[in-house]
């Protein structure tokens, strides 16, 4: 899981550096992905079934949309605010699984959603000038809100089919659809795909295998074998390593009020991780072996 979390720490770095748009971007990293993964596919000879594929399919659309929107995202604002707004996917899952699952509704479950959100909204405003206070950096936020439904649609449409699809065979149905459903998001907009150049195919390579088949493998083969805690802390200390990362990298700087509210965003939600799984509220779908 530490391992994953380093790898996903790097993926808005990574996309920044190949200069490319966010759909763009995305169509060569979920292609390049997918190409890996059918190697993976025919070398364990774990072909995906007919089922598979539909099960899987509206999770893989889903994956695709998420992945396009937060590298839009990207454009115009910085990676640390895009991942911050990302972190609150369990806030925004909770009450869609207390209403479709029946899960209980908690004071610790209300007082870290609460922090959360408050810290969010300080850590966008807090941004220094130049990254927010702009209608492109607005519009940004946007998007970034957007691959949050996304990313929760994504999760809790998942949470049901990875216990009837097995990892491999999953991650390579989800990368296989979502790179089509990007490839019709090219043709409806009528993008060029030359925009990647000299060192930008190493940086989107790396962002394909890297964050994600490597980043995204290590979780699914950790779950079973990690606490629900632990495994929740680490995924939420990810916008803490890529804006580190975006500092050094790419000069993005975070001011000291944006860093603390970022700081307590995680906080709370390593307290609402924490507290769930101690009362046995986490449910980890074990990856199929």
């Amino acid at each position: 899981m530490l391992a994953a979390t380093m790898f996903w720490s790097f993926g808005g770095v990574l996309g920044k550096s190949t200069h490319a748009s966010g759909v763009v971007l995305s169509f060569w990293r979920m292609w390049i992905a997918a190409s890996v993964l059918l190697v993976i596919v025919a070398v364990t000879k774990r072909w995906p079934s007919v089922a598979d594929f539909r099960r899987a399919g509206v999770a893989g659309v889903l994956f695709g949309l998420n992945i396009c929107v937060f590298f839009i995202a990207l454009e115009t604002v910085s990676i640390a605010t895009a991942l911050i707004i990302a972190a609150l996917a369990p806030v925004v899952a909770l009450p869609v699984s207390i209403m479709l699952f029946g899960e209980r509704m908690t004071a610790v479950k209300v007082i870290c959603a609460a922090a959360s959100v408050i810290g969010v909204v300080v850590a966008v405003l807090a941004a220094p000038s130049g990254v927010s206070g702009t209608t492109s950096s607005k519009i940004g936020y946007l998007w970034a809100l957007l691959a949050l439904v996304l990313w929760v649609g994504y999760l809790l449409v998942s949470k049901g089919v990875r216990a009837n699809v097995e990892t491999v065979r999953f991650m390579f149905v989800v990368s296989l659809i979502g790179a089509i459903t990007v490839s019709a998001l090219v043709i409806i907009g009528g993008k060029h795909l030359g925009e990647i150049h000299g060192a930008g195919w190493a940086w989107v390579t790396l962002l394909a295998i890297g964050p994600g088949i490597a980043g995204h493998g290590m979780v699914a083969w950790a779950q079973p074998r990690v606490d629900a805690s632990v495994t929740s802390v680490l995924i939420q200390a990810e916008p803490v390593g890529a804006s580190a990362a975006a500092w050094v990298i790419l000069g993005q700087r975070v001011s000291l009020a944006q860093a603390l509210a970022m700081a307590g965003v995680v906080a709370a939600l390593c307290v609402l991780a924490y507290s769930e799984s101690r009362d046995g509220g986490v449910e980890i779908v074990d990856a199929v072996s």
